[in-house]
């Protein structure tokens, strides 16, 4: 008993030891005694801006120029998050921090979850990032998206004309796109967005006009609902395309539509069985104990298939009368035509 609770509890102490996270780099001497800001992103629209209520964690550079950020607090799904340093080395709550005005500072942006680890050698923020480790590859999709949306604009240093500049845009605009779904990750696919669609973008019109035929959107809108139901970029995302597009339509059905639907379905099926058993009940009666013995003889020669003139010939009778009478046996049987007749017999 005693070595399967102490086997118990060093899986525990594993357990907790692998949901740490653990984010750190290598900057270059110049920011040395400098402060490192861990920040989470809730608003992507926002996720250039320094926002101190959104700093998580604070670290010291050291001697050597590293810095470390680890615990067992965030989110156990994928989020944004900031690494901010600057070199002012002034309060946090300082302006010159909060406006972003504040020379030689810098960020990197990233994706991660608390069981993350990655390390980013850098040898000054300005630097290309070079030997990232990390636990997956989506932890590096921002940096990867950054550095090929680099690379697709770089053929505007050497446009000479807005048709080739308009083809550079629309090429931009497209790949971007695509190539933020290789990580498998809808928030990598998010950043994207967040870039090619912001106001201030260049390539917000070719977006426009993109949201008004392509189901790009919505599908994204699906799987950020599938995988973060209920996160802030969701709703965000949401909102976002609502407020781009009047036509925009969510392709979605809630429990109250499908519960309605449903009870609807089983009203209109029972009713269905009421009125089979209903009818069956009339059409199974005995017709001698409803009909006179005249109207008796007249069902029996309807059944015949005989004419009206017929049975008024056989019966003696008069035409008018064989009128009245089916008249009457339609009307006892709950019947409407001589097609239900064969069903008596």
């Amino acid at each position: 008993m005693t070595k399967h609770f102490y086997f118990f509890i060093f899986l525990l102490c594993i357990s907790k030891l692998q949901a740490q996270f653990e984010f750190s780099g290598t900057v270059s001497k110049d920011f040395i005694n400098s402060t490192v800001y861990l920040t989470s992103i809730d608003d992507y629209n926002k996720s250039t801006l320094f926002l101190t209520e959104q700093i998580i964690q604070e670290s010291e550079i050291d001697s050597s120029g590293n810095f470390i950020f680890k615990g067992d607090f965030l989110s156990k799904k994928n989020k944004f998050y900031k690494i901010y340093i600057d070199k002012c080395n002034e309060s946090v709550t300082d302006y010159n921090h909060l406006l972003n005005h504040c020379d030689d500072s810098n960020f990197i942006i990233f994706i991660a979850n608390n069981s993350d680890k990655i390390h980013f050698p850098l040898n000054s923020f300005s630097q290309m990032f070079c030997d990232l480790k990390y636990s997956r590859k989506q932890n590096i999709a921002i940096h990867q998206i950054d550095s090929i949306q680099e690379i697709l604009l770089t053929p505007l240093l050497y446009s000479k004309s807005d048709t080739q500049r308009k083809i550079i845009y629309n090429n931009y605009f497209e790949k971007l796109q695509k190539y933020s779904q290789t990580f498998d990750e809808p928030l990598a696919e998010l950043y994207a967005y967040h870039i090619y669609s912001d106001t201030k973008s260049f390539s917000r019109s070719y977006y426009l006009d993109d949201l008004k035929t392509s189901d790009y959107y919505t599908n994204l809108l699906k799987k950020l609902k599938s995988k973060y139901p209920k996160s802030q970029y969701t709703k965000q995302f949401k909102e976002d395309l609502k407020r781009d597009s009047i036509n925009f339509k969510e392709n979605t059905f809630d429990i109250t539509t499908i519960l309605l639907g449903s009870l609807l379905a089983l009203s209109l099926f029972v009713n269905f069985i009421l009125i089979r058993k209903k009818k069956k009940k009339k059409i199974t009666v005995d017709y001698k104990t409803i009909l006179s013995p005249q109207e008796q003889k007249v069902f029996e020669l309807m059944q015949e298939k005989l004419a009206n003139k017929e049975i008024a010939d056989q019966l003696f009778i008069s035409l008018s009368t064989v009128k009245t009478h089916i008249n009457n046996i339609y009307s006892k049987l709950s019947i409407s035509s001589r097609k239900d007749i064969h069903q008596f017999f």
